[in-house]
């Protein structure tokens, strides 16, 4: 229930997609991180779209990518959460962006 809520207040304070929030919600759960095959099958999306999304999160601040040799002694990539204090810190920061864009259109009017 708390990962929920964390999840919801997130996605909304940083105006996420739905697949954003339900790569988080992934990623929450298995705080080893996961390859780019599991989220994909766990959250049902393609894996262009999951690309796309870690890409945004990732420049958002929001996820970590690390390179990990599997077993097959190929290399891949296994996506984490930031810790939890540095995602809130970016919500608030992007919160502090949008109330200071409507404070200018308040001078704007003036």
């Amino acid at each position: 229930m708390v990962h929920s809520q964390f999840i919801k207040t997130v996605t909304s304070a940083l105006d996420l997609s739905k697949t954003d929030a339900e790569i988080l919600k992934a990623l929450i759960t298995k705080k080893s991180g996961l390859l780019i095959s599991e989220i994909t099958e766990y959250i049902k999306r393609s894996e262009r779209n999951v690309r796309n999304r870690l890409d945004l999160l990732i420049k958002k601040g929001l996820l970590k990518k690390e390179v990990e040799v599997l077993s097959n002694k190929r290399l891949a990539h296994k996506y984490s959460l930031v810790p939890v204090e540095k995602i809130v810190e970016e919500a608030k920061n992007h919160l502090i962006k949008k109330i200071g864009k409507l404070n200018n259109l308040l001078h704007f009017n003036d």
